[in-house]
């Protein structure tokens, strides 16, 4: 994890590691008083400036299931990132929640940031029984800032030259191209949109790690860190990892919020395209939806309900607790239409030109690259789990890692059909353990949940085969029809046309008559 050039260095984060209950119960209640009395004062003084509503990265992290078709594990680490602090709880250690936890994520004057953040909300609720309110999307906000910023060629658009709307006809493929992909993203096919940093369908995601380096500079190295084991103890690595998940998730909000300012009031998007709130499992429409403000800020004079006389009903304050408990009702002094179902589209988003239409041969070919992918990840997945299910292999791969596999010896899985994938990872270490034991003696080996079978050696002491008989087999002895007796048979024959042949059953002898 590097900065670029804006300045920001991941030296100016402090991550705090709780993971046991009384730990976490102080520092997150000294937490949370903090972020109300922000939200107070910004409550206080709704259009200053000064005080803006107090935001938070968020994230979450759990053990990953490599096996298809099982459900995902429970939570293990919360994230949770205000200012350059980072406080990473480990959940799956506590008996119970830790003080203060719930009253932060649930209180909706906080705003929670993140990428993907309408999954990890429906988790949150389902493994914790947290309802996460005043989420905003990242993936989501930049797009509609992006585009609002193309349309009014404000920040880095303002020397791109304007068009007022799509041509007629897009250019079509030219016939000397050999890559129609690079010509559909080339500025010969975009005109102004090749400026765009972000464009194509709404609901397609943006990473976190492309937002931190655009904006931030920072560049985020994920890799197997994210499949990790995160119910164990985390190790420097991982704790760095989830401590700057969710500081860059802030960083990239507090860039956004600066750009949402250059734009023209009546540009600016409107709440219920990137934000939403997360009531008992169940997403619903943000407070004040239609108003095109930021996320947590109070509405403006003109915006109040007035009663009958014309005086306004000004919005309260009230306690934390009270304003969950009537938040989650939908009667909250903010929530004039009650609760209403949220979904994710922007009418006023403007994509950009869209490339033509594959044809069923380049669908098809798309469709066999993606299933391939597939397949090489699964196959990864399952190696993996394999490794975890074992924890000798670690060891033996590290002490044998240039030991080749004996001659001779078929890896097969539990279906009889060869292993793809996690045979070449753990050949060495069964090299290893094979070295100190007798191959005589040896049938088969049991290794991480596949077996190693030793095909079975049978002695031919018959005549030498003649030519006539090499030319139709090549391997075993001649197939004649004298049987070869085989002392390992019991008396049997080792004979492939007398193989399955039941032995006639004797007679009893006549009994003699007087």
């Amino acid at each position: 994890m590097s900065s670029g050039g804006t300045g920001v260095s991941v030296d100016s984060m402090r991550p705090f590691y709780l993971k046991s209950e009384p730990q976490a119960s102080l520092t997150l209640r000294y937490l949370a008083n903090s972020l109300n009395s922000a939200a107070f004062d910004s409550f206080c003084h709704p259009h200053s400036g000064a005080h803006p509503p107090p935001y938070i990265g968020f994230d979450l992290e759990w053990k990953p299931n490599f096996r298809p078709g099982q459900p995902e594990n429970p939570i293990a680490v919360v994230q949770i990132a205000y200012g350059t602090a980072s406080y990473v709880v480990h959940v799956k250690w506590m008996q119970y929640l830790p003080d203060g936890l719930a009253e932060i994520l649930e209180n909706p004057r906080i705003v929670k940031v993140g990428v993907g953040i309408q999954n990890d909300a429906k988790k949150l609720y389902k493994d914790l029984g947290i309802c996460l309110n005043s989420c905003v999307d990242l993936s989501l906000f930049v797009k509609c800032v992006d585009s609002g910023l193309f349309a009014g060629r404000l920040e880095r658009y303002a020397d791109v030259p304007p068009q007022s709307s799509f041509p007629s006809k897009l250019p079509t493929l030219p016939s000397d191209c050999q890559k129609p992909r690079e010509f559909y993203g080339s500025e010969a096919f975009l005109g102004p949109y090749f400026k765009r940093l972000f464009r194509g369908p709404y609901t397609s995601s943006i990473g976190l790690a492309r937002l931190a380096e655009v904006y931030e500079g920072l560049v985020l190295t994920k890799g197997k860190i994210t499949r990790s084991n995160w119910d164990l103890e985390l190790t420097p690595a991982q704790l760095t990892y989830a401590a700057l998940d969710a500081y860059a998730g802030s960083l990239v909000y507090s860039h956004l919020i600066r750009l949402f300012h250059l734009l023209d009031p009546s540009r600016r998007p409107k709440r219920q395209f990137y934000a939403f709130d997360c009531i008992r499992g169940a997403l619903y429409h943000c407070c004040g939806n239609t108003r095109r403000t930021l996320l947590g800020e109070q509405m403006e004079d003109s915006e109040l309900p007035r009663f009958g006389n014309g005086y306004a009903l000004r919005p309260t304050f009230h306690p934390v607790e009270e304003e969950i408990m009537l938040h989650l009702q939908g009667v909250g002094s903010d929530q004039l239409s009650g609760l209403v179902p949220w979904s994710c589209s922007n009418p006023e988003y403007d994509p950009g030109p869209m490339p033509p239409k594959k044809s069923p041969e380049e669908q098809e070919m798309l469709r066999r690259e993606r299933q391939k992918k597939r397949d090489l990840k699964r196959i990864e997945e399952r190696g993996q789990n394999e490794k975890d299910d074992d924890p000798q292999i670690g060891n033996h791969n590290a002490n044998t890692s240039k030991v080749a596999a004996p001659a001779g010896f078929v890896n097969r899985t539990s279906a009889g059909r060869p292993a793809v994938g996690s045979a070449s990872k753990q050949l060495p270490s069964l090299a290893a353990r094979l070295a100190q034991t007798s191959l005589s003696t040896v049938d088969s080996i049991r290794l991480g949940g596949i077996t190693f079978e030793q095909p079975t050696r049978r002695i031919y002491n018959g005549p030498l085969p003649s030519r006539a008989s090499t030319s139709t087999s090549t391997m075993g002895p001649p197939q004649s029809s004298t049987p070869v007796p085989n002392s390992q048979n019991r008396g049997g024959f080792n004979n492939q046309a007398s193989r399955g042949r039941r032995r006639p059953r004797k007679k009893n002898p006549p009994v003699p008559t007087s």
